[in-house]
């Protein structure tokens, strides 16, 4: 498979993910809900092709500490501070702003990593989906005073461990990890701390049978999405090419939210659409 062909399917699996959690969201399901339904179902989904195609599930020491601490910190606790950083900030796009900005780190950090390509075309390309994802953002959610300045050291917590987890992913592939054992390995350890954190807040497993059906959609997106990300980070010239796309997908979100659920479409945010758009362009012709 070409890198481009997993980028753009992941691009696709995203804003199906991202609106299944806005329709989730909408009907009032509990955070645990998503976050459970987001891991669990690929989880399930891996195991049993990696076990139908006899991948090997053999780690060495180095592999496993790298995948257990790349899971709790960079994969589990960065997303909890990309949420706590939204519910603190004076509006949610500031938060996600700075958390989503991770793609530029990681397209200049793959250069010496790693020995990436980074082109001129590519640079601007990631600039004008960055900024005007930034635009997109920004329009969203009422402004209000801080609940805390926790804020802003959170989304950058969520910027550090969404980056470094999208470069540790590249370096275990180049070591010769598949995508779908590091997955089933980092999604492992995630449901555990899920489920743990479900036990000692007390929450009822009784909203998933109650809504199997969202819960199984949500999976199903949740795992294409990994497993096309995943893909892709591990054959692109530049894993920020792959995180770049990934960003751009909002602007898609944007326009099919606004349609399905009426959520709000200003000039600003169609602005950031086309601008997005001109920017994945770009992206691909480089």
């Amino acid at each position: 498979m070409h890198w481009v062909v997993a980028t753009l399917l992941m691009f696709v699996a995203s804003i199906v993910l991202y609106l299944s959690v806005r329709r989730a969201s909408l009907d009032k399901l509990p955070v645990h809900f998503n976050n459970l339904a987001s891991f669990s179902v690929p989880l399930t989904l891996f195991t049993v092709g990696a076990l139908i195609t006899r991948q090997s599930f053999v780690l060495s020491l180095r592999e496993a500490g790298i995948l257990l601490v790349s899971g709790v910190f960079l994969s589990y606790l960065a997303n909890k501070f990309s949420l706590k950083s939204i519910e603190l900030a004076p509006n949610p796009g500031y938060s996600l702003v700075i958390s989503k900005s991770y793609v530029v780190m990681t397209a200049f950090l793959a250069v010496p990593l790693f020995g990436a390509h980074l082109s001129v075309t590519s640079l601007v390309a990631i600039a004008l989906i960055v900024g005007f994802a930034a635009l997109i953002m920004l329009g969203s959610g009422e402004r209000h005073r801080a609940k805390s300045t926790a804020w802003l050291p959170l989304a950058f917590l969520a910027f550090f461990g969404w980056g470094f987890l999208t470069l540790v992913a590249k370096y275990l592939f180049s070591q010769g990890m598949s995508p779908v054992v590091f997955l089933i390995y980092t999604e492992l350890v995630v449901v555990t701390c899920i489920l743990i954190e479900m036990y000692r807040k007390r929450v009822l497993t009784r909203s998933i049978t109650k809504h199997i059906k969202p819960f199984v959609l949500i999976g199903l997106c949740s795992a294409a999405f990994n497993f096309f990300h995943f893909t892709a980070i591990s054959l692109a010239p530049n894993v920020g090419y792959v995180n770049a796309t990934n960003a751009a997908s909002i602007a898609a979100v944007t326009v099919f939210a606004a349609l399905l659920f009426k959520d709000d479409l200003s000039i600003k945010k169609v602005i950031g659409v086309f601008g997005v758009t001109t920017g994945l362009f770009l992206l691909f012709l480089g």
